[in-house]
């Protein structure tokens, strides 16, 4: 069954232990480690649980690689549409709350029922810093490197919202065969909570092409160019921004990271990275 991103693309919170604070991840049938619980790794391995000085293997697709979707459950994303997307502070705060061990919780639009917002690290509306969805034209995931992702949309107020908007660019380009791979990717601030990334991987797949949308460009890395008053610059620097298609940030891992930030001045999806808020629509190839 092919289901809808507008309708079912879920994000999901979930606490480590109750004393700790909670972790969002991206939950539905079509990604990868949906049925991994505290039970499946020797360690803690639930696609809520955080990533932070990892090895390659346990952090790229979170480890997950050998939970796999079933082939039919794929992620739809409508070209040029908004697709919903849902956070919650754990599987039964969302949609997906009847294969939950918990049971429905969900308590509206706020993302972590019955608790505050530092359990999803964040201080206040002020404090989000955004995520992003990312997609690769391949759909055999052993052939997938991570500089081959590209982002495609961020959505700036990530994660104050259980219901969360991305847009999806209007060229985006079929997938081969009809599958492509998608990431979801979040990295916190730092007021509340310690240094993590966060990745979950699903099947996705473009819906509503044009006939002659161009191909995606050859995502870079990121640089650091926007306004940074807590860190003493208070002017964006355009000149030193990345141009177009953009890789994710991979960052405080053991292994493969594109940023070298330190502990308390993480990169983001936002405006210091050039991440407009919405649809990336300079991640095309461009005429000659």
């Amino acid at each position: 069954m092919i289901y809808s991103l507008a309708h079912s693309l879920t994000l999901t919170v979930a606490f480590l232990v109750p004393a700790i604070s909670a972790h969002i991840a991206f939950w539905h049938p079509s990604m990868w480690g949906f049925n991994v619980t505290q039970q499946t790794f020797p360690y803690d391995n639930r696609p809520v649980a955080p990533l932070a000085g990892l090895t390659f293997d346990q952090w790229w697709f979170h480890g997950h690689l050998d939970y796999p979707p079933h082939p039919h459950d794929v992620f739809e994303l409508p070209a040029g549409q908004p697709v919903i997307a849902e956070l919650g502070c754990n599987k039964g705060a969302t949609t997906w709350y009847n294969s939950s061990e918990g049971g429905d919780v969900r308590q509206g639009d706020w993302p972590c029922p019955k608790s505050p917002s530092s359990q999803f690290h964040t201080t206040g509306i002020n404090d989000v810093k955004g995520c992003a969805l990312a997609i690769v034209q391949q759909s055999d995931v052993s052939q997938i490197n991570p500089e081959d992702f590209v982002v495609f949309s961020v959505n700036q107020t990530c994660v104050w919202h259980r219901f969360t908007t991305f847009d999806v660019p209007v060229n985006m380009p079929s997938c081969p065969d009809g599958m492509c791979t998608c990431a979801w990717f979040w990295i916190h601030s730092p007021d509340s909570g310690s240094e993590q990334m966060y990745m979950n991987s699903f099947q996705c797949n473009v819906v509503g092409a044009k006939p002659d949308a161009p191909a995606l460009a050859k995502p870079q890395v990121a640089r650091r160019c926007g306004a940074d008053p807590a860190h003493g610059v208070n002017e964006a620097t355009p000149g030193n921004c990345t141009s177009g298609a953009k890789q994710p940030l991979y960052w405080f891992q053991q292994e493969r990271n594109n940023m070298f930030e330190g502990t308390y001045a993480p990169p983001f999806y936002n405006d210091l990275y050039d991440f407009k808020n919405g649809a990336q629509n300079d991640i095309f190839v461009q005429p000659a």
